[in-house]
């Protein structure tokens, strides 16, 4: 892939990311203080807020991680723009999907900094 695909597509992972975790389309974020944020938390630990499930601990966290949801995005916008399927990556896919991860993480700990 060309440096132009990589730039492409490392800006695309990094606005998704953003937008699951830091923004939102109808008005309430994650981060905030919001009713989808005490959902959030009520799914994912159990009553008493300490002890959580592995599965609902594992959903909460990917959708509170810019790193975490990172990774994600960035592997699934690399196999829609190779058109293969996730085991179909090979070498170079995953080495492509780590490297649009780590530029979209740079991307998002300049913007917080």
């Amino acid at each position: 892939m060309t440096a132009l695909i990589y730039a492409g597509l490392i800006l695309a992972a990094y606005r998704i990311t953003r937008f699951f975790v830091r923004d939102s389309l109808i008005g309430f974020s994650l981060e905030s203080e919001s009713k989808m944020s005490q959902r959030l938390d009520t799914f994912c630990y159990e009553p008493d807020g300490v002890n959580r499930s592995w599965v609902r601990g594992f959903v909460g966290d990917l959708l509170t991680c810019v790193w975490c949801l990172g990774m994600h995005v960035s592997w699934v916008l690399v196999c829609l723009w190779l058109r293969v399927w996730p085991w179909e990556l090979g070498v170079e896919g995953w080495v492509s999907a780590f490297a649009v991860a780590g530029g979209a993480g740079f991307i998002s700990s300049r913007m917080n900094a």
